[in-house]
């Protein structure tokens, strides 16, 4: 399906120096079905060597919500659902993103959604309720993480969130607010926060794709590595919409994101890639080819069951053959991590 591709130059190590998770929210088979007909020859995550199946049951429920997954992922620990990286009796789990911080490495969070949303926070916060906005960004803002991009603009400076200008200041954040103000952004301590979208989309002018080159641009100067979250939370919005156009911009924008990393990852060689869904939403079915794009139908509103593709690229990649839980996916990386 593809043409030829240069070779990656060959790794020192065994272990990657450098840790990208990229997930697309509520992303099951039938999405990455429907992103490989959308970008045709172009589906980067096509690309990858390694596949793997991963199962999402949470502790509370045989469907997951997006707190619950991304807790596992972050923590190795299944959890109730609604609940971020905490245990049954509310005590912290330590994330991978704590993990890394420990080791030296720079850490970044990147979304489309609110910054303080389940898939982000999960790898900074922890809090046994997902609905406790304040408190969330309080320890986000007052975290070790070296940057955040996200929506949300609109929500602060009423229902008990402060403005954002001033608590960005006072934890020593440089506030980005416009596009344009990315490029002039420090390597540490920079947080821009966009107006929120509908359905989650794009943020028109930082788009994903240039949101995880701006972060991997940054976080690449640390010398000790850096691990980075970046998540589309547009695939899982417009799914609960059952709102087709913007699913399908989300997806092609989301496999454009891949590629910004593998790209950056095969010019390294010391990077671990790692791209999938948390769980699947909407029941989707690809269909007949509709008037002249992928036709596409939702069984559902809600989240599923279903079981999600992960795909793997560079040093440690092979351990993600198989099938297995969302747990290992921490306990894997934390192996590698050394």
């Amino acid at each position: 399906m593809h043409g030829p591709r240069a070779a990656p130059p060959s790794s020192t190590s065994a272990f990657p120096r450098n840790v990208v998770l990229l997930v697309g929210d509520g992303m099951g088979p039938s999405h990455f079905a429907a992103a490989r007909l959308l970008r045709g020859d172009a589906f980067e995550a096509g690309r990858f060597p390694v596949t793997g199946l991963v199962a999402t049951a949470s502790a509370s429920s045989r469907v997951t919500d997006s707190a619950a997954a991304a807790s596992a992922m972050a923590t190795g620990h299944k959890v109730n659902n609604k609940m971020l990286s905490v245990d049954a009796e509310g005590r912290p789990l330590p994330t991978l993103l704590e993990l890394a911080e420990g080791q030296g490495r720079a850490t970044g969070l990147v979304t489309t959604t609110f910054f303080g949303d389940a898939t982000p926070a999960a790898f900074a916060v922890h809090t046994a309720r997902r609905e406790q906005v304040t408190g969330i960004v309080d320890q986000l803002l007052a975290s070790q993480v070296d940057l955040i991009a996200g929506t949300g603009a609109e929500l602060f400076g009423r229902d008990g969130l402060p403005e954002l200008p001033a608590a960005a200041s006072k934890q020593g954040w440089t506030l980005i607010t416009e596009p344009a103000a990315l490029a002039s952004a420090p390597a540490s301590k920079a947080l821009a926060v966009f107006p929120s979208q509908k359905n989650d989309v794009d943020v028109p002018g930082a788009r994903l794709p240039t949101l995880a080159r701006w972060a991997l641009e940054r976080l690449a100067k640390d010398p000790d590595g850096f691990f980075l979250v970046v998540e589309h939370e547009g695939t899982d919005k417009a799914s609960h919409e059952n709102a087709a156009d913007d699913l399908r911009a989300s997806l092609r924008s989301f496999d454009e994101t891949v590629g910004v990393v593998a790209d950056f990852a095969r010019q390294r060689g010391d990077t671990l890639v790692l791209v999938m869904g948390d769980h699947e939403t909407g029941g989707l079915r690809v269909v007949a080819e509709g008037a002249g794009d992928v036709a596409l139908e939702f069984g559902s509103t809600v989240h599923t069951g279903s079981l999600v593709p992960l795909f793997a690229l560079g040093p440690g990649a092979e351990r993600f053959v198989g099938l297995y839980e969302n747990t290992e996916i921490h306990r894997k990386v934390r192996a590698l991590l050394r």
